[in-house]
């Protein structure tokens, strides 16, 4: 299995995927000072962190990387829309990922659960899938 971790959000905020494949991707990600609010549960953005990198991941069942031969598109997320149900102060969490809707505009249900199975966060995510190949994004350098 390729390392999809690497070089993510998700890693470098301590998580990773654990099982993927196309449409379903399943991630996780363990309490830590950097990914915790004062109050020492799980802080909102790590939470949404998860359940967007589980969806991207779901789609293909891997990262896409531009390496001038893949015919596969990349799946910007441009629009998510979470609802915040719990919270955890073990950890982990853990986020599962369905698409429910492929095509150019793809639609993704996550679903992200604590350490005790109570759903934590549920989130419907779109994702544009772009050529990096043709597009813009695709020739940006990061920052």
């Amino acid at each position: 299995m390729e390392d999809v971790k690497t070089g993510t959000m998700l890693s470098a905020i301590g998580g990773e995927i654990v099982e993927r494949r196309p449409g379903y991707a399943r991630g996780v990600l363990p309490l830590s000072k950097t990914v915790m609010q004062p109050t020492k549960v799980f802080h909102a953005g790590a939470i949404v962190t998860l359940a967007d990198e589980v969806a991207s991941v779901a789609i293909h069942g891997g990262w896409v990387v531009d390496d001038g031969e893949s015919e596969r598109k990349f799946p910007f997320s441009v629009q998510l829309s979470v609802n915040l149900l719990a919270n955890d102060s073990v950890g982990p969490l853990t986020a599962e990922a369905k698409v429910v809707r492929k095509g150019r505009m793809t639609v993704v249900q996550t679903e992200v659960r604590t350490s005790q199975g109570q759903v934590a966060a549920m989130m419907t995510s779109t994702h544009l899938m772009v050529d990096l190949k043709k597009s813009a994004a695709g020739k940006a350098s990061p920052g």
